[in-house]
């Protein structure tokens, strides 16, 4: 078995270039050549996220020693590699499979070996997702980037699909104009002035239309994101709004686009079904914490395919046809849990927290309806499933709770639904060990038929493989599964 290392980077004159190495001597298919100079190739770990109800750890990395006895590698000293794409295959010719697509971390250069250290895939949407800052020179009355004084270098706020009661960013003070969202897509639909609504005017055509004309008193009026007032506010100015397409899946598809990563179509139309999320960023967040975001909210787990497309999708019971995972090939398994409850059994109940606003009032104008003062003073309402039959058989089961981002109450009622009807039952959380040569093509986030006469898996148990941790010197794996 031939193991082999691409991965890509910048050479010192800033070209981009595709190094390779392998286990032996190894020319692929298209007659790339590797240079035989892998010393080791060293521990992998992959892994798929899905919150509080899987146990598990997505966390990915590995690490590959290349011989460098001879100095034949020290040109390396001066090639970018850190954050760009590396992998990590075993096999030859036709059989050739994807072991570990990740990033690389660093290279470290020791006496006789430089070691290729790798990190996940997702490693580089855990960096700030674009996000622009205020300028901070206005000169008063004019300007929409605020001044030194108050907002420069602050993070402009962003809406990706609703937003309620969120209190925009003050811009110009002198104009009462305030911005909720810098995406150009952002569409205000009401403002409050401490709880009350104000009249809407007519929507500004340009940015020096905003400035040049001031709203009616009472009234307001919108360009894009920004809003301007008629008057000086009473008390705290909220605002709601949202963008063209506010939809789970449509916001998933914009985040992962926005730093050119693509994604699955279906699981886009999935997640449009659950209706608008809301997602309000005023700091500076990682893409990938966004994505998450998404994921836990829609009951759903989040990981890569080989082929580099980020999958989002709903939880699911396993079933179905899958590959068999034969006794023949199981040295061992163990099981960890039988639920998903903190005690690692079943869930008798879910609560989801939807339905959000960002900014909670107690302390409104007295116009204010009693209805819309008992909804300010909340956060969030809550979507709550029960399941009597688990609580039945599982005194002590489990109880879920997920901070959700979507907007629909009954949206996340049918997520809490889904949940209660899944985790409420019996789920093993096993890990195999196995020889790496017996489990071919090994994808975390895909199902496998596990048939043993172990744990009551005669007949076969369909289950997720949610990852799974490699020793590439012994040949061994570690597979972790749910179901």
């Amino acid at each position: 078995m031939t193991w082999t290392l691409e991965m890509d980077a910048l050479d010192p004159g800033g070209d981009p270039v595709t190094l390779r190495y392998s286990l032996g001597r190894y020319d692929d298919s298209d007659d790339n050549a590797f240079d035989p100079r892998i010393d080791q190739p060293g521990h992998f770990k992959a892994g798929l996220f899905a919150g509080a109800l899987i146990a598990g750890d997505r966390s990915s990395y590995g690490e590959t020693t290349l011989i460098n006895a001879d100095g034949g590698l020290d040109y390396l000293a001066d090639y970018a590699v850190d954050g760009r794409a590396a992998v990590i295959r075993r096999g030859t010719g036709s059989d050739r499979v994807t072991v570990l697509a990740g990033t690389v971390a660093r290279l470290s250069f020791e006496t006789a070996v430089v070691s290729v250290v790798l990190r996940g895939p997702l490693e580089p949407l855990q960096t700030p997702h674009p996000q622009p800052t205020y300028a901070g020179d206005n000169v008063l009355p004019d300007g929409l980037e605020g001044t030194a004084d108050d907002i420069a270098g602050q993070a402009k706020p962003l809406v990706f699909g609703e937003v309620a009661n969120a209190t925009p960013v003050a811009v110009n003070t002198a104009r009462l104009i305030y911005q909720l969202s810098a995406r150009d897509d952002c569409e205000i639909t009401a403002v409050y002035d401490n709880g009350a609504e104000l009249t809407r005017g007519s929507d500004y055509a340009s940015a020096s239309a905003l400035q040049g004309t001031a709203p009616a008193a009472g009234e307001w009026r919108a360009y894009r994101g920004f809003v301007r007032l008629g008057a000086s506010p009473v008390g705290t100015i909220t605002v709601d709004a949202t963008t063209s397409a506010p939809n789970a899946g449509d916001v998933f598809s914009t985040l992962a686009s926005e730093r050119d990563w693509n994604v699955n179509a279906a699981d886009v139309a999935d997640l449009n079904t659950l209706g608008a999320v809301r997602l309000y960023v005023t700091d500076q967040t990682d893409t990938l914490d966004l994505v998450d975001r998404i994921a836990v909210s829609v009951g759903g787990y989040l990981n890569l395919e080989p082929d580099g497309t980020l999958r989002c999708r709903r939880l699911a019971a396993p079933e179905g046809e899958a590959p068999m995972l034969q006794q023949y090939a199981i040295r061992d398994i163990r099981r960890s849990a039988t639920g998903a409850g903190a005690n690692s059994l079943p869930v008798g109940r879910v609560t989801l927290n939807a339905d959000r606003i960002e900014t909670t009032q107690t302390n409104v104008a007295g116009s204010v309806s009693s209805g819309r003062r008992a909804r300010l003073a909340k956060q969030t309402r809550q979507a709550v499933a029960e399941n009597a039959a688990t609580r039945e058989r599982h005194p002590l089961a489990g109880e879920l709770q997920i901070d959700s981002v979507l907007a629909s109450l009954s949206s996340a009622q049918s997520v809490a639904d889904d949940l209660a009807a899944i985790l409420g039952v019996r789920r093993d959380v096993v890990t195999v060990s196995a020889r790496v040569e017996d489990l071919p093509d090994i994808t975390v986030g895909e199902l496998r038929t596990v048939v043993t006469p172990r744990l009551g898996y005669g007949d076969g148990r369909v289950m997720l493989v949610t990852g799974y941790l490699i020793n590439a010197q012994s040949g061994d794996i570690d597979l972790n599964l749910w179901g």
